[in-house]
């Protein structure tokens, strides 16, 4: 054998030498691993951690090093330990770029988890959008559907509840394909909450009793006793306070028995909700209690935990201790400075009643106009769409799993054709009912148009009612005790007659309605109303558009919106009022503002108001906005 040749058998038996200790040593962290989640499986901790630190001290390569490392962060998470579970992620970030994709995705997966924890729920929308489609190729069918759920929480969290309904759907497809009712009841579970969080009770009900019967087939108590919760919280909102009550109640017994702190904190939050409107009921100091000694032994920025503040903040109101329920509100405003641990607008909503309480008016005021733009941003169209979309697929979803298992059982029993015809039927049936259910939607929309517009021309009505019995009748009293009392100056009852003419014209005006034709524009009825009014000045501006092509009805609307908007001007500022109506058309999409200068003051938001112009432009596809800095108040109407 020639020199040459003992050299490369050399080389190759240190080769093989190297790859067998590498892939020794791998064996080695893996199974070290797997014994560590034994040990934590056994309650024995520091073992477990101990059995950890070791695979990462016999990790010798980039890939063995991430294994290593990620199962270290599972452990700090597992312990409520977020900080250090992320420190354990950021170390193994050059390991992982050179990972698999399959290793990837769950680093990425359990980054999204570990800020999801922390309440940094940005970056866990973030890390979850990078895990998910390597989960569903390189993951199972329970991994993506639990996945899915966990980023809905995320978005739900962010008040992005479109995007979180989108998950679930994804995710319940999964897990109904795969016929995993584990993780059918957790996704049921999360839309249950996210029904019950937009106000939509019975559909709440609906997903609450899928889960019942999903963790029920999967033998999982903690889901079937938070889906009976779910249940306990719909039952409230639709106001049967008794049954809420008496399956909250005994739901809470039943979850105090477990081991699941977090179980335990959702039931007895919503127990205390239910007990919410019974403050004086010896109950609600007991089961409070009991809620803050379990909140104890989680973090404070806990997201169940804080739950409890949260159900003080609300007794505290309902007891009548304002000022007991700010400290809890300022406490959660601490919290929600580091995380979303309750919706925005349901906090200032709170606040608002507490200051109303003690007298601080202003401010109420203030942060319940907020609250309620919050609210109603959630409760936009796009939002009620999707959801009502995402409870028709979920029932089509089970539709097409039942059709498919009566296949597969066709097949196996060589009844095909019958079986087969009536999936048919069962879908036609499903179809027809879908069509019904549209078409009744259609006729309560309409049901619900109509009532607007009669209860709006019944509140124009009342506030003619109003301007002629406090304005023309109290003017023409004070002028007959005039003509009554001798020597009264006829040069100020001309004014005041004057003063009462001039008011009555103007009310005529508003009472007749424009017509829209032969030549006549919105312009042209604009200007000609504000030419009408005496005092105080209403600047106008338009530009040169074709305003004639303009639909009568959308001519119409504007024409009343304007009239609305100038009359609450005058109202609230009188004849020192500073307004300016400018009006433009851009191509198709016609513009109209208003300001409002000289210490403009809004109105108490009573009678019309604002609401009865966003009810106008909503009704001809436009929409409202305001906007008020220092003593200047804007409103703009413009195209959707």
């Amino acid at each position: 054998m020639t020199i040459k040749k003992v050299l490369l058998l050399a080389a190759l038996i240190m080769l093989w030498a190297a790859c067998s200790h590498q892939s020794t040593n791998r064996a080695r962290v893996e199974q070290l691993i797997t014994d560590s989640e034994h040990m934590l499986d056994c309650d024995n901790i520091d073992s477990a951690w101990v059995l950890l630190e070791r695979a990462y001290d016999y990790a010798d390569d980039n890939e063995s090093r991430a294994v290593a490392l990620l199962a270290m962060s599972r452990h700090h998470n597992m312990m409520d330990r977020a900080d250090s579970a992320l420190s354990c992620l950021q170390r193994a970030h050059d390991d992982f770029s050179q990972a698999p994709d399959s290793l990837q995705a769950q680093y990425y997966a359990e980054l999204s988890a570990t800020y999801n924890v922390m309440g940094d729920m940005s970056a866990a929308v973030e890390w979850a959008q990078r895990a998910l489609p390597l989960i569903k190729r390189y993951g199972t069918s329970e991994d993506y559907a639990i996945m899915c759920g966990n980023t809905g929480i995320a978005y739900r969290r962010l008040g992005q509840n479109d995007s979180a309904a989108v998950c679930y759907q994804q995710g319940l497809a999964t897990a109904l394909s795969a016929a995993d009712y584990a993780s059918e009841a957790y996704l049921a579970n999360n839309l249950s909450v996210l029904y019950s969080e937009m106000g939509r009770p019975d559909e709440s009900l609906l997903y609450a009793d899928k889960a019942v019967a999903a963790a029920t087939k999967a033998g999982d108590d903690v889901e079937r006793l938070s889906a009976q919760a779910n249940k306990g919280i719909a039952l409230l909102m639709s106001h049967r306070d008794d049954e809420a009550v008496g399956l909250l109640t005994a739901t809470f017994e039943a979850a105090d028995s477990t081991d699941s702190t977090p179980l335990k904190l959702k039931t007895i939050n919503y127990l205390l909700k239910a007990l919410a409107g019974q403050p004086a009921s010896p109950a609600v100091s007991r089961y409070l209690q009991r809620g803050e000694e379990i909140a104890a032994q989680l973090p404070p920025g806990n997201t169940a935990a804080a739950g409890i503040l949260e159900s003080r903040m609300i007794i505290l109101t309902e007891q009548g201790r304002y000022q007991e329920a700010l400290q809890t509100i300022d406490r959660l405003e601490q919290l929600m400075q580091l995380q979303q641990v309750i919706p925005p607008h349901k906090l200032l909503s709170q606040k608002s009643r507490c200051l109303a309480a003690l007298g601080h008016h202003a401010e109420a005021y203030r942060l319940l106009t907020e609250a309620d733009a919050l609210a109603d941003s959630l409760r936009s169209n796009e939002n009620e769409r999707r959801l009502d979309e995402l409870t028709t697929n979920y029932r089509v979803m089970e539709k097409e799993v039942q059709v498919a298992q009566l296949e597969a059982r066709q097949a196996r029993s060589q009844r095909s054709i019958v079986l087969l015809t009536a999936a048919l039927v069962l879908l036609a049936a499903v179809v027809a009912l879908m069509v019904l259910s549209i078409r009744q939607r259609r006729q309560q929309a309409l049901v619900r148009e109509t009532r607007k517009y009669v209860e709006g021309i019944e509140q124009e009505r009342s506030r003619f009612a109003h301007e002629l019995h406090d304005g023309a009748c109290n003017e023409l009293l004070a002028i007959g005790m005039q003509l009554r009392t001798p020597g009264t100056d006829s040069e100020a009852i001309c004014r005041q007659v004057s003063t009462l003419r001039t008011h009555l014209r103007q009310l005529s005006h508003e009472l007749m309605p424009p017509q829209f034709v032969q030549g006549v524009t919105l312009i042209d009825a604009v200007a000609h109303y504000l030419s009408q009014i005496g005092a105080p000045a209403i600047s106008f501006h338009a530009d040169d558009a074709p305003w004639q092509q303009l639909p009568a009805n959308t001519s119409y609307q504007l024409y009343r919106i304007v009239q609305e908007a100038v009359g609450n001007i005058i109202t609230h500022q009188g004849e020192q009022a500073r307004a300016t109506v400018d009006m433009q058309y851009d191509g198709a999409n016609p513009r109209l503002t208003i300001v409002s200068t000289e210490q403009a003051t809004p109105g108490d938001g009573s009678g019309i108001g604002l609401q009865s112009m966003a009810d106008r432009a909503a009704s001809i596809g436009y929409s409202l906005s305001t906007a008020r800095e220092g003593d200047t108040w804007t409103l703009t109407i413009s195209k959707n």
